[in-house]
């Protein structure tokens, strides 16, 4: 009677631990899924941006510089997220973001150029500020094939960066006024989220400068712009 009394209550043991296994699989094929749908869509969600911490704004911009040599290290999805939204990100419920905009009408978008972003595969990307996530245009490292030429038999220094964001302009969200052409906004616009990034790159401990050389034609056809959008600024970040 003992014996059966212990073996029921062994059955009952591997039956929990049984139960507990198949709990744990099932929570993984779903974290899975969700991942696999997210990539799958070309869809990438980032991780929420921080709106505190770092340093002060007065010590972001006395100690920045224009950095053009990075470590052979990766930066982090965490990282790329909080530049992204330090650019063009949401920041209340009406919508309005980092950086102003005229007549709210908002014609920058960002690219990113992930090259070694730990958390994040090689490729192009598109953000969007409204869902605060990455849509992939192509994967595959596209740095080395952007800035491969060489001047006075020097390599470009951009090559070697593991995050280049680019701010594009569309035009035709300003110039709505007839007879004015008002496509001067969309500089300045370019120049004060350039400016938002630089200074969260500063406040990261990471290096970064803004370039206005370089190949156009290339640019437009690694982001895939349609006609009326123009590539503006150029910003390699990396460690410094």
């Amino acid at each position: 009677m003992t014996d059966i009394i212990q073996t029921g209550g062994k059955m009952k043991k591997i039956g929990f631990i049984a139960f507990v296994g198949l709990v744990v699989l099932a929570m993984a094929a779903l974290a899975l899924s969700d991942s696999s749908n997210s990539e799958g869509s070309g869809v990438v969600k980032l991780p929420s941006p921080r709106t505190d911490g770092g340093i002060s704004v007065e010590k972001a911009l006395s100690e920045r510089r224009s950095i053009r040599s990075f470590k052979n290290e990766s930066l982090t999805i965490d990282e790329v997220s909080q530049l992204l939204w330090a650019a063009q990100g949401v920041t209340d419920d009406k919508g309005h973001r980092t950086s102003p905009s005229a007549m709210a009408s908002y014609p920058l978008e960002v690219y990113l150029l992930a090259g070694n972003v730990t958390g994040l595969s090689a490729g192009a990307y598109h953000y969007s500020p409204q869902g605060h996530n990455l849509t992939a245009i192509s994967l595959g490292n596209k740095i080395g094939e952007l800035f491969n030429s060489s001047t006075g038999g020097r390599k470009d220094w951009r090559v070697g960066s593991p995050a280049v964001f680019i701010v594009t302009g569309v035009f035709d969200r300003v110039n709505k006024i007839p007879g004015q052409d008002l496509s001067r906004f969309v500089y300045v616009e370019a120049g004060t989220a350039s400016e938002n990034l630089l200074l969260e790159v500063v406040s990261l401990g990471l290096g970064a400068t803004y370039t206005a050389g370089f190949d156009e034609n290339k640019t437009r056809e690694y982001l895939e712009l349609a006609d009326g959008e123009d590539p503006i600024a150029v910003i390699p970040v990396g460690r410094k």
